[in-house]
């Protein structure tokens, strides 16, 4: 089956949590034995969630909402980065992919190559955040411009001190710290600012987890770096560390990365949708178990998004990721009718 019709070439918190197991291992989350429907239409079983260390929260939460209806499945969320976990779905190593970009044509040739046949629903919308530590009172706003010159590679060496970005900012070290090249924000943020894919200076502190990039910029009055909005929502409050109001591609205004800027497309290049990409060979195995939970997801999508600091994609949208899966199913000959999930 062919890929849709978006183009696909182109306390603690539980994310807290989250990501601190992350640098381990896979989050398995499972269900609580006393739920309601353990066994209800034959769902039960292990379903191995590859990908993006944005989306992972998203994903991880919908598993855990997911195992308290039907505790005898596991959902196991390993959020190694979209890219990283591209590779494991396109090899058919894992039957749900949360991914904070579009699939790539080389990732679409992997797929193809290992006759990998899959479609996406999209799960929300994200911003990426241009962070500061709180006690840098010179940054006040950032222009796309600025964001180019600091992190294209040309910059490597060039840009060092934050009086090379403005002639009025100080002559202290740029401590810089953003996601590494396995991640779907890497490539869209390099894409989006910088004009390519990959194109970023060599000389930051790169990471597979923006929790780390985010506490590294409360850490120092000089830092400054970028990664998914829900983990500066996680810390903003108790740490030294804030978003920096960045120019729109669309006005040229300067906006902060808010529901209403995100949602109303103003907070532009730096919004996204989110996407959960499912292998239809996986569904087609185990109807009940990888519909179930795609019918879940899909019927709480803008609920786990807004849960994990994230925000909701349209209703029009939800509608559509419904029609997905009805094909989904009728593709593999069950009937959307009988499944023990139902679309809301």
């Amino acid at each position: 089956m062919a890929p849709s019709q978006r183009n696909p070439t182109r306390g603690i918190t539980r994310r807290k949590s989250l990501a601190t197991i992350a640098g381990v291992g896979a989050v398995a989350v499972a269900g609580c034995m006393g739920g309601n429907g353990g066994d209800e239409g034959g769902v039960a079983g292990t379903i191995d969630a590859s990908g993006s260390n944005t989306v992972a929260p998203i994903t991880s939460w919908a598993g855990e909402n997911f195992a308290e209806e039907f505790p005898d499945v596991l959902v196991d969320v390993a959020p190694e980065g979209t890219g990283a976990g591209f590779q494991e779905f396109c090899r058919a190593n894992s039957a749900v992919q949360s991914a904070s970009r579009e699939i790539s044509d080389e990732e679409i040739a992997l797929c193809e190559e290992n006759d990998v046949d899959y479609d996406f629903l999209e799960v929300g919308l994200d911003g990426i955040s241009v962070v500061k530590n709180s006690e840098n009172d010179w940054m006040e706003e950032v222009t796309l411009d600025e964001l180019r010159m600091v992190w294209e590679f040309d910059a490597t060496g060039e840009i060092t001190q934050w009086s090379d970005i403005r002639d009025e900012y100080p002559d202290e070290d740029l401590q810089l710290h953003a996601r590494d090249s396995a991640s779907g924000t890497f490539d869209y943020f390099t894409l989006e600012i910088n004009g390519e894919v990959g194109d970023i200076r060599d000389d930051y502190s790169a990471t597979s987890q923006t929790n780390e990039i985010m506490g590294a910029v409360a850490g120092d009055q000089y830092a400054f770096g970028w990664g998914g909005l829900g983990y500066l929502r996680d810390i903003e409050d108790d740490e030294p560390i804030e978003a920096v109001p960045v120019e729109s591609d669309q006005d040229g205004e300067f906006y902060l990365p808010e529901q209403e800027t995100i949602e109303e497309g103003t907070y532009s290049p730096l919004a996204r949708p989110l996407f959960a990409f499912f292998n239809l060979a996986s569904l087609e195995e185990e109807p009940e178990l990888i519909g179930s939970f795609a019918r879940f997801y899909a019927n709480r999508a803008q609920e786990f998004a807004r849960d994990e600091g994230f925000y909701a994609a349209p209703d029009e949208v939800t509608e559509q990721n419904h029609d997905k899966i009805d094909s989904w199913l009728e593709s593999v000959g069950y009937s959307p009718d009988d499944l023990p999930v139902q679309r809301e």
